[in-house]
């Protein structure tokens, strides 16, 4: 029986000796070390929480990650949403403020340490990422000076019980990288069941006077609120903008964006001016939570929507290319009283002349309520798709009829086989590349699968003829609403 123990002793030993665990970096410092100290500080944290949605189910939260007595209450904002729910897996992602190695590196050792306890790491999601790109590594020395993840672990463990991390930090600036990074993290997510969790890490501007930083935090909000993705990237790139995590970030909103949350909500804002009662600083840092709730996928049903709804897009559609035409800026109306309209969807806006192609743009992502994706759209096609000159007068505009393409929720497919031609449009995507066809391609053309396939991955997506067959091209479906000027038309 002895030596049964010994050796039970000796094999604890060895899997303690032998098992890596991230340490941490600023506890002592930026917080308590202690851990009934740290409890009682969340605790007096969330007592301080107020105007929480307690219905919300996030799928990702933005978190700032300064010392606790600076941003720990606007930390506890968002934190508090998690409150009686349960996440499988937690992934955190933040960018490393000591190195730039071009590398994005996950931690895949197997617990993180904190006063209140280690965290198991989840090694199966690590190791996967790291094997998807060479650029994906594992860093230790810029996992072990980094405190921007390091300070979103004491707020989980208040909050959750029973779940794992995985920890991402961006050493890079190369944006095709931070694709990869949210493409990966996207596939992951929809080939799982677990419920995962992302939280992206950021503080917001640095050091400058409490108005200015207001001033400067609310325009970057309102960009991230608004889902203006390429107007906070170049906001960011001028300085018009401050993120510390904004690689990151980069990476985490198109990770919500593809996986089609809700709205994100802004659940507090302040500076570390608010927190120490200085309002006079100029030196302020300043802190954002802004949750984005999961959302329920539906699909477009028969009749989705009103003969007059439709009616009112394609005259939309309509008056925003002659607005341009004659003002050389986007038509501007006043927000819909429908609810129908003012839903995130994904829109395709087409062109035809005398039965032929003259424009077609579309997102195939819900970026915009439908009413303003209409009028993007429009213009779009009209004036900015290069495969076709742009619309010059009015009397063009007359010979032209406007066709409108509202898109379900993507579902990715393993057996392209299983694709019904004429019904479901189809996404292609491999590495960088990737192509579309909506369902009518397969109509219009009279193509079998095999070709309407082929020649979406060599002429759409710029891949290999019979790349659709390869394991690593990922296919997506999904269906349409159509329907178009002199006769309303509907395909799903």
């Amino acid at each position: 029986m002895k030596r049964i123990i010994i050796l039970a002793l000796i094999i604890a030993i060895a899997m303690t000796i032998c098992s890596q665990t991230l340490e941490p970096v600023v506890a002592g410092t930026w917080y308590p070390d202690n851990k009934a100290e740290l409890e009682m500080m969340l605790m007096n944290f969330f007592q301080n929480v107020e105007n929480i949605p307690t219905k919300s189910d996030p799928l990702g939260l933005i978190s700032p990650h300064a010392g606790f007595i600076y941003s720990g209450q606007v930390a506890a904002h968002g934190y508090s949403v998690l409150q009686n729910k349960h996440y499988d897996t937690v992934i955190l992602l933040g960018s490393s403020h000591h190195y730039l190695e071009d590398t994005i590196s996950i931690y895949n050792g197997d617990f993180a340490k904190t006063p209140l306890g280690d965290i198991p790491i989840n090694k199966m999601i690590s190791e996967e990422l790291i094997k998807a790109d060479d650029r994906f590594v594992f860093n230790k020395k810029i996992h072990s000076s980094e405190h921007s993840l390091e300070v979103q672990l004491p707020f989980l463990q208040y909050q959750l019980h029973d779940f794992n991390i995985v920890l991402i930090l961006t050493s890079t600036n190369n944006f095709q990288l931070l694709d990869k990074l949210a493409d990966e993290l996207t596939r992951i997510t929809r080939d799982t069941t677990s419920n995962l969790l992302f939280i992206s890490s950021s503080d917001m501007s640095h050091f400058h006077s409490y108005a200015f930083a207001n001033t400067m935090d609310k325009r970057t909000c309102d960009l991230i609120l608004n889902e203006k993705w390429d107007s906070l990237k170049n906001d960011i790139l001028s300085g018009k903008s401050e993120l510390c995590g904004f690689h990151a970030m980069y990476s985490f909103l198109q990770i919500m964006e593809n996986l089609q949350t809700d709205n994100p909500v802004l659940l507090k804002y302040a500076n570390s001016g608010d927190a120490v009662g200085n309002t006079h600083s100029d030196r302020v840092v300043g802190y954002c939570s802004i949750i984005y709730p999961k959302k329920e996928e539906t699909k477009i049903k028969d009749e989705t929507m009103k003969i007059s709804e439709k009616k009112f897009l394609l005259n939309l559609a309509r008056q925003s290319i002659q607005y341009y035409l004659q003002n050389h800026k986007q038509l501007q109306i006043t927000k819909p009283d429908n609810p129908e309209l003012l839903k995130k969807r994904a829109v395709f806006v087409t062109l035809n002349s005398k039965g032929d192609l003259r424009g077609c743009i579309g997102h195939m992502q819900p970026r915009l309520p439908l009413y303003e994706a209409v009028i993007e759209m429009a213009i779009g096609a009209a004036f900015e798709d290069p495969r076709f000159p742009i619309v010059r007068n009015e009397k063009e505009l007359e010979e032209i009829e406007i066709e409108i393409s509202i898109l379900s929720p993507m579902e990715r497919i393993s057996d392209y086989k299983t694709i019904r031609l004429g019904i479901d449009g189809v996404w292609v995507k491999k590495g960088f590349r990737s192509g579309v066809f909506l369902p009518q391609v397969a109509t219009e053309t009279g193509w079998d699968l095999t070709t309407f396939l082929g020649n979406l991955c060599s002429h759409k997506a710029g891949l290999p003829y019979n790349a659709f067959k390869d394991d690593e091209t990922e296919i997506f479906i999904y269906q349409v609403e159509k329907f178009k000027e002199g006769g309303l038309v509907n395909q799903h």
